[in-house]
């Protein structure tokens, strides 16, 4: 082949041809943005450290203010707090950002939500080549209360100790049954009014002291007196009332210092062969002092005569004769009315009198009583009346129940304790709490002031059951009163039997017992918690003289036998109250615990400690403030504080 003659390239031919230095063109092409990428990457990651600690100072200030509250919106005190755990979690500047302030507040439409939110910049780094010197944060937060469907019992001890003085831990005192009304009130302020569609919440009461005031929240059928003729018995007393069934006069003259009847006062004078009579004898003859003043026995009418005459006044004899006349003789008649009386042991408005009182056991008709009737009481005169005041007598139990009895479950016999056991027969039915008919052997009524104010009988506030109420100071209308009315209006009188009102407060809160109608289901179909928030400022007092939901121990021995004392009474009351708090447990309902009363007292006894669901569950307060504080902390921990966004 022949050769080919290769010509030279020029220059630039030669450089459009290498590539040799094109990654250096590239590299610097792409220097802007490269920078503008990773620049961006890392202001957008510090930005997004910034947020997330906002965002947790934002949740832990909602969650605080939430917390803080104890009415149905923040107050300035509880944006306060809120704030507080806001710049702690989030001090000013932190990141750079510039200077903001959070809006703290009350849901709009929903005020016991609380609802936190910020907005604030972080500067740029790399970015502010490219014209962005800041960029934006921004964070909100909500907390509230999940409450579901919550029931809680106020279970409150009502005894005459809780009109005691104590601190209200601000310096000053008050007294313990006002110091429990606000606490109470702040309990309700801190769970809210709730509501049927997001979660319903019902509160009930049961003051407590010897017995429990719930006859009028029962139906008639669980009562003894429910039903025509039905009978309780009493320690009481029987009279036997007499009438008068008839009457004679008889008239009768007779001689000055004779006894003996004449028919006539001649025959009177003449009697004996007849004798005369000074005028000093005559005027005196009727045996007084003083003849103008003297009165005629019960039953008879006199009329004094004198010889040759006589005098119709009923009252004073003849004035003295004449001077000379010292022949007149002194005759008097008498008109003496005999009266003839029957006996009954039923009284009526015609009775006239009655004997001394029989005190025994006696049965009365207490169904006008129970009815709510203004009835005559059986035990007094006619025309005395009482009307039932609601309190009841507990229904049959055992009283082989010691003090060492097992406390796993409750005997078949013991009615009393037995939670949702229906009313159906003369055992297991309740009875009516009589005061006004109930007497001692040595003819002492037991309802007397002197007893009431030293706490050996009383009748407590009436209980109240499960009701919603939007706010304290509506009125439900299922009720007579508002939540604040009810509260305001408990009174302190009694002793302090603790096992009486936990037992009524489970029974009244229970879903399987009496009430089950109301308290089974909730109308949103979610499941109901069910709470018994127990207060007391004292330990189980027992005593045989009280007449109380037991009757009277000293005489019907129904707990323990007759000659138990106080100290043995106790211990098994105590017992008792070990038994139901188990049960209580038993069925998922929890119990809070909490004592009252003055540091020096020392804390509740231990049943009552152990009555709660754990050593978290009951709590000690020695002051007006503390209490408050202490109802708020359960309420807390009932409602479930939890963020809602």
């Amino acid at each position: 082949m022949g050769k080919i003659n290769e010509h030279p390239m020029g220059f630039l031919r030669r450089l459009a041809k290498n590539q040799a230095g094109n990654t250096m063109a590239m590299v610097a092409a792409a220097i802007i943005p490269l920078a503008a990428l990773i620049g961006g990457g890392l202001d957008m990651s510090r930005a997004y450290m910034a947020r997330a600690r906002m965002q947790q100072a934002c949740d832990s200030a909602a969650l605080a203010g939430r917390r803080a509250m104890t009415g149905s919106s923040m107050t300035t005190a509880n944006i306060a707090e809120a704030k507080k755990f806001f710049d702690f979690n989030f001090p000013q500047g932190t990141f750079q950002t510039a200077e903001f302030v959070p809006v703290i507040q009350s849901k709009p439409g929903e005020t016991t939500t609380v609802q936190v939110s910020a907005d604030s910049t972080i500067p740029t780094t790399l970015m502010k080549i490219f014209g962005y010197t800041t960029l934006p944060l921004s964070v909100t937060c909500e907390s509230r209360f999940d409450i579901g469907n919550t029931d809680v019992m106020m279970v409150l001890d009502t005894t005459g100790s809780m009109a005691y003085s104590i601190s209200d831990g601000n310096g000053g005192n008050t007294t313990r049954l006002a110091a429990l009304q606000q606490a109470v009130k702040d309990f309700y302020d801190t769970l809210g009014a709730g509501s049927d569609q997001t979660g319903r919440i019902r509160y009930g009461f049961m003051p407590y002291s010897s017995t429990v005031n719930v006859g009028y929240q029962l139906p008639a059928s669980a009562m003894i007196g429910g039903t025509a003729g039905d009978t309780w018995t009493y320690n009481t007393r029987e009279a036997w009332y007499y009438w008068e069934s008839g009457s004679s006069d008889g008239i009768c003259f007779k001689r000055y210092n004779s006894n003996t009847c004449y028919t006539s006062p001649e025959n009177a004078i003449n009697g004996s062969g007849g004798t005369n009579l000074n005028s000093t004898n005559c005027k005196i003859f009727q045996g007084a002092t003083d003849t103008t003043s003297g009165s005629a026995p019960s039953n008879t009418t006199r009329t004094v005569y004198s010889y040759g005459g006589w005098d119709t006044s009923t009252t004073a004899t003849p004035s003295p004769p004449s001077s000379g006349s010292s022949s007149r003789v002194c005759v008097r008649k008498e008109v003496t009315t005999t009266k003839t009386y029957s006996t009954s042991t039923t009284p009526g408005p015609d009775r006239t009198r009655y004997t001394n009182w029989t005190y025994k056991d006696v049965a009365f008709d207490v169904s006008d009583y129970v009815a709510g009737n203004s009835v005559q009481n059986p035990a007094y005169e006619w025309g005395t009346n009482s009307t039932w005041a609601g309190c009841i007598e507990e229904r049959d139990t055992d009283s082989n129940i010691t003090a060492s009895t097992s406390t796993s479950s409750i005997p078949s016999g013991a009615y009393d304790l037995q939670i949702d056991t229906a009313p159906t027969n003369a055992a297991t039915k309740w009875r009516p709490h009589w005061p006004e008919t109930e007497f001692d052997r040595f003819g002492s009524n037991l309802n007397s002031s002197s007893r009431i104010s030293g706490g050996w009988n009383a009748c407590p506030s009436q209980a109240r059951k499960l009701t919603s109420y939007t706010n304290r100071t509506a009125t439900p209308s299922s009720q007579s009163s508002s939540f604040n009315s009810y509260v305001d209006g408990l009174v302190a009188v009694g002793g302090t039997y603790h096992d009486i009102g936990m037992l009524w407060g489970a029974r009244f809160l229970s879903p399987t017992g009496i009430f089950a109608s109301d308290n089974a289901s909730a109308p949103n179909g979610f499941n109901i918690s069910r709470h018994i928030v127990f207060m007391t400022d004292g330990d189980m007092s027992a005593y045989q003289a009280v007449y109380g939901a037991y009757g009277y121990q000293a005489l019907d021995g129904r707990v323990a036998s007759t000659t138990t004392g106080d100290t043995g009474l106790t211990a098994i009351h105590n017992n008792r109250l070990a038994m139901l708090c188990n049960a209580i447990k038993a069925k998922g309902i929890t119990i809070w615990v909490i004592g009252f009363r003055n540091q020096s007292e020392g804390d509740i006894q231990t049943p009552l400690q152990n009555c709660a669901t754990s050593s978290n569950h009951w709590t000690m307060a020695y002051t007006a403030a503390a209490l408050s504080q202490k109802f708020k902390d359960i309420a807390k921990n009932i409602g479930g504080l939890r963020l809602s966004q």
